[in-house]
Protein backbone atom coordinates (compact mmCIF):
# COMPACT_ATOMS: atom_id res chain seq x y z
CA UNK A 1 0.00 0.00 0.00
CA UNK A 2 1.36 3.49 -0.70
CA UNK A 3 0.79 5.73 2.28
CA UNK A 4 1.52 9.52 1.81
CA UNK A 5 3.61 10.60 4.96
CA UNK A 6 2.77 14.15 6.24
CA UNK A 7 5.40 16.46 7.75
CA UNK A 8 3.59 16.15 10.71
CA UNK A 9 4.13 12.44 11.79
CA UNK A 10 8.24 13.41 10.52
CA UNK A 11 8.45 16.21 12.99
CA UNK A 12 6.66 13.89 15.70
CA UNK A 13 9.11 11.28 14.97
CA UNK A 14 12.31 13.64 14.98
CA UNK A 15 10.77 15.73 18.05
CA UNK A 16 9.57 12.29 20.01
CA UNK A 17 6.10 13.94 20.17
CA UNK A 18 2.49 12.67 19.45
CA UNK A 19 3.47 8.88 20.29
CA UNK A 20 0.21 7.34 19.16
CA UNK A 21 1.35 8.48 15.65
CA UNK A 22 4.44 7.44 15.51
CA UNK A 23 3.36 4.09 16.26
CA UNK A 24 1.02 4.67 13.40
CA UNK A 25 4.16 5.72 11.74
CA UNK A 26 6.41 2.66 12.84
CA UNK A 27 3.55 0.19 12.03
CA UNK A 28 3.29 1.21 8.63
CA UNK A 29 7.30 1.02 8.43
CA UNK A 30 7.06 -2.63 9.92
CA UNK A 31 4.11 -3.48 7.59
CA UNK A 32 6.95 -2.49 4.74
CA UNK A 33 3.77 -0.41 3.47
CA UNK A 34 5.66 1.93 1.03
CA UNK A 35 6.13 5.49 2.67
CA UNK A 36 6.30 8.31 0.12
CA UNK A 37 5.96 11.88 0.67
CA UNK A 38 5.76 14.64 -2.14
CA UNK A 39 8.71 16.95 -2.06
CA UNK A 40 7.18 20.04 -0.37
CA UNK A 41 7.64 17.73 2.51
CA UNK A 42 11.07 17.84 1.88
CA UNK A 43 11.01 21.61 2.02
CA UNK A 44 8.94 21.18 5.72
CA UNK A 45 11.67 19.28 7.00
CA UNK A 46 14.49 21.18 5.85
CA UNK A 47 14.84 23.52 8.88
CA UNK A 48 14.57 20.47 11.17
CA UNK A 49 17.98 19.85 9.71
CA UNK A 50 19.73 23.26 9.95
CA UNK A 51 19.28 23.13 5.98
CA UNK A 52 21.99 20.33 6.19
CA UNK A 53 20.76 18.31 2.96
CA UNK A 54 22.98 14.73 3.71
CA UNK A 55 21.10 14.95 7.34
CA UNK A 56 17.78 14.72 5.87
CA UNK A 57 18.54 12.65 3.41
CA UNK A 58 19.72 10.21 6.01
CA UNK A 59 16.81 10.39 8.02
CA UNK A 60 14.49 9.61 5.35
CA UNK A 61 16.46 6.46 4.18
CA UNK A 62 16.84 5.45 7.42
CA UNK A 63 13.01 5.48 7.57
CA UNK A 64 12.20 4.03 4.23
CA UNK A 65 10.71 7.48 2.72
CA UNK A 66 11.12 8.39 -1.12
CA UNK A 67 10.29 11.68 -2.16
CA UNK A 68 8.40 12.02 -5.11
CA UNK A 69 7.56 15.01 -7.37
CA UNK A 70 4.14 16.66 -6.99
CA UNK A 71 2.67 16.15 -10.45
CA UNK A 72 0.00 17.86 -12.18
CA UNK A 73 -2.63 15.49 -11.52
CA UNK A 74 -1.81 16.39 -7.67
CA UNK A 75 -1.13 19.92 -8.47
CA UNK A 76 -4.63 20.32 -9.49
CA UNK A 77 -6.17 18.64 -7.03
CA UNK A 78 -4.34 21.09 -4.86
CA UNK A 79 -5.90 23.81 -6.70
CA UNK A 80 -9.40 22.89 -6.58
CA UNK A 81 -9.89 22.41 -3.05
CA UNK A 82 -7.58 25.51 -2.62
CA UNK A 83 -9.99 27.59 -4.05
CA UNK A 84 -12.61 26.01 -2.34
CA UNK A 85 -10.98 26.84 0.77
CA UNK A 86 -10.19 30.34 -0.70
CA UNK A 87 -13.88 30.81 -1.42
CA UNK A 88 -15.36 29.78 2.27
CA UNK A 89 -12.63 31.90 3.65
CA UNK A 90 -13.69 34.93 2.19
CA UNK A 91 -17.35 34.66 3.19
CA UNK A 92 -16.84 34.31 6.92
CA UNK A 93 -18.48 37.14 8.64
CA UNK A 94 -19.91 37.98 11.89
CA UNK A 95 -23.81 37.92 11.63
CA UNK A 96 -23.99 40.99 13.74
CA UNK A 97 -21.20 43.91 13.07
CA UNK A 98 -20.85 42.01 9.41
CA UNK A 99 -16.58 42.10 10.00
CA UNK A 100 -14.68 39.10 8.49
CA UNK A 101 -13.69 36.63 11.34
CA UNK A 102 -10.14 35.49 11.17
CA UNK A 103 -9.52 31.53 11.68
CA UNK A 104 -6.95 29.46 11.27
CA UNK A 105 -5.10 30.10 7.96
CA UNK A 106 -4.04 26.85 5.92
CA UNK A 107 -1.08 26.98 3.58
CA UNK A 108 -1.03 26.07 0.17
CA UNK A 109 1.55 23.18 1.13
CA UNK A 110 -1.59 21.13 2.98
CA UNK A 111 -3.59 20.95 -0.13
CA UNK A 112 -0.01 19.66 -1.81
CA UNK A 113 -0.15 17.22 0.09
CA UNK A 114 -3.55 16.40 0.37
CA UNK A 115 -3.10 16.17 -3.16
CA UNK A 116 -0.37 14.15 -3.33
CA UNK A 117 -2.20 11.58 -1.33
CA UNK A 118 -5.37 11.54 -3.97
CA UNK A 119 -3.89 11.39 -6.95
CA UNK A 120 -0.61 9.04 -6.08
CA UNK A 121 -1.44 7.31 -2.93
CA UNK A 122 -3.66 4.75 -0.98
CA UNK A 123 -3.88 6.76 2.41
CA UNK A 124 -2.21 9.23 3.95
CA UNK A 125 -0.70 9.70 7.45
CA UNK A 126 -1.28 12.84 9.35
CA UNK A 127 -1.78 14.36 12.78
CA UNK A 128 -3.47 16.81 10.67
CA UNK A 129 -7.13 15.86 10.65
CA UNK A 130 -9.14 19.19 10.17
CA UNK A 131 -8.08 20.09 6.74
CA UNK A 132 -8.08 16.92 5.03
CA UNK A 133 -11.17 15.78 6.50
CA UNK A 134 -13.18 18.98 5.43
CA UNK A 135 -11.02 19.52 1.91
CA UNK A 136 -10.65 15.86 1.27
CA UNK A 137 -12.93 13.94 2.30
CA UNK A 138 -12.45 11.19 0.13
CA UNK A 139 -9.33 10.75 1.63
CA UNK A 140 -8.24 7.40 3.45
CA UNK A 141 -6.54 7.73 6.85
CA UNK A 142 -3.83 5.50 7.58
CA UNK A 143 -4.92 3.19 10.55
CA UNK A 144 -7.83 5.53 11.49
CA UNK A 145 -5.41 8.25 11.87
CA UNK A 146 -8.37 10.73 10.54
CA UNK A 147 -11.09 8.86 12.52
Amino acid sequence: MKVCVDTTILIDVLKDEFHGYQEKFYLAYSKKEQLIAPTVVYAELMPQFSGNTDLLNTFLHDHKISIKPLGIASATEAARRWMKYLKKKSKKRCHHCKKVLEFKEHFLSDFYIGGFAISQCDSILTRDRGIFKKYFPELKGYDSCLS
